[in-house]
């Protein structure tokens, strides 16, 4: 028989019994829909981590100021003085390091912002001119500021996206103007700034909960902390930078500047009121744990595909028997043994394909929902549909074999006789 003829036939045996094929299918239906949906959400959420790393720079180093420690304080003191951090030496030290593009730092003013007399969850830092670019963040409105701005000292700010809505009116669109008035002065909206990825940052936290301004202008305002602690007044100094954006040259060798830049500090400081983070090795880190989450993830699914290939085998191997009239009558009109084989291995590939192709469609709405109800991102990848199409059919090769190889054996005579 022709291909196009087996082909023909295969296809009107299925219609004929469009319920039971489908029944047949649904092993394969689910077992691809699951294969989607899993890879999907484990994409999705490995997307959302590595975007989260990758604003920190994959070119950056960070260090900042972790720990305090209490000194010359006494329980009846009405003051405390803290000493922490990272000081102009360490900066200075760093700078004249190997492998060292620049350097970015931030700065907390430790002020207490308010609405009204309400105490709001937001930081100001003054910061130098790269804070924005080095960390990968964007501007929504306005401008971030200007090197006008920092050899003026001007009293400009650019403003994280939750500090408008914690700000001003629910509805207020123009901003860039207005003036935020803070402990030690008021400042101008120069520009507000998005970070999407939700990144925390050490010393920082949330970027779209902070207000930033001119180094030179903070350093000017804000040249002593003192704030009040209950009874007491709390002084902090010899806290010269809260955070430092260290970019490098060459990023092949980032792990052992960063080494290096640790090895400074522990020689520097008597406690450990530092720490160091490596955007790079993170995300290595996170990649790795996200690969091997999708294997495990996609593996467990697999096996859903496995047991609907074996639920797709025996329906095969119970629809031989019934069909034995079928094969007996063909086989005595000449049929040969191949064209039996091709005709039963081809209904079940085009089970398991079209069980594949629904299933996608499964998959597609699964990821959806998970994304829907659960705000968990989900990314259904171009490799993970070719692929699930891929393994149906050789499900539908493997499991639908040995049912084609029985049929083809059939011997005509017995199977005449047998209805």
């Amino acid at each position: 028989m022709l291909i196009r003829d087996l082909y023909a036939l295969s296809l009107h045996n299925l219609l004929l019994h469009k319920i039971r094929s489908l029944l047949t299918s649904l092993g394969i239906i689910f077992g691809v829909g699951s294969v989607i949906a899993m890879l999907a959400i484990s994409g999705g959420a490995k997307q959302a981590a590595l975007a989260q790393i990758a604003v920190m720079g994959i070119d950056n180093i960070i260090v900042y100021s972790k720990t305090l420690r209490k000194a010359g304080s006494s329980e009846n003191a009405r003051s405390t003085t803290l000493e922490y951090g990272l000081t102009h030496l360490d900066l200075a030290n760093i700078r004249k390091m190997e492998n060292i593009e620049h350097i970015t730092t931030a700065r907390n003013a430790r002020i207490r912002i308010t609405k009204g007399i309400e105490p709001l969850d937001v930081q100001m830092f003054w910061v130098s001119r790269h804070f924005m670019t080095d960390l990968n963040c964007k501007i929504v409105k306005g401008r971030w500021l200007a090197p006008s701005d920092f050899k003026n000292s001007m009293a400009v700010c650019v403003i994280g996206k939750n500090v408008k809505r914690k700000l001003f009116k629910l509805g207020e669109k123009n901003i860039i103007g207005r003036k935020i008035h803070v402990p030690g002065g008021a400042f101008s909206i120069v520009g507000i700034l998005e970070n999407n990825s939700g990144t925390t940052i050490e010393g920082i936290n949330n970027l779209n909960e902070t207000i930033f301004i001119p180094s030179t202008t903070g350093r000017q305002i804000f040249t002593e902390y003192t704030t009040e602690t209950g009874p007491r007044m709390l002084k902090i100094h010899h806290v010269e930078n809260d955070l430092m954006v260290i970019k490098v040259q060459d990023t092949q060798v980032i792990d052992h500047t960063a080494k290096r830049i640790r090895s400074l500090l522990e020689k520097t400081h008597k406690d450990k009121d530092w720490g160091v983070n490596v955007p790079l090795s993170l995300l290595r880190q996170q990649e790795s744990t996200q690969n091997i989450f999708t294997i495990v993830m996609g593996s467990i699914a697999a096996i859903s595909l496995i047991v609907g290939g074996i639920g797709i085998m025996n329906i095969m191997l119970a629809n031989v028997y019934e069909r034995r009239k079928e094969i007996g009558t063909r086989r005595a009109m000449g049929a040969k043994k191949r064209d039996i084989l091709f005709q039963f291995l081809i209904e079940t590939v085009f089970l398991t394909v079209m069980g594949g192709v629904i299933g996608i469609g499964l998959g597609f709405g699964l990821a959806a929902s998970v994304t829907h109800f659960s705000g968990m991102p989900s990314d259904v990848s171009l490799w993970s549909i070719i692929g699930s199409i891929t393994i149906s059919g050789i499900v539908g090769v493997v499991f639908g074999t040995y049912p084609a190889w029985q049929a083809a054996n059939q011997n005509p005579i017995q199977a005449l006789k047998a209805e």
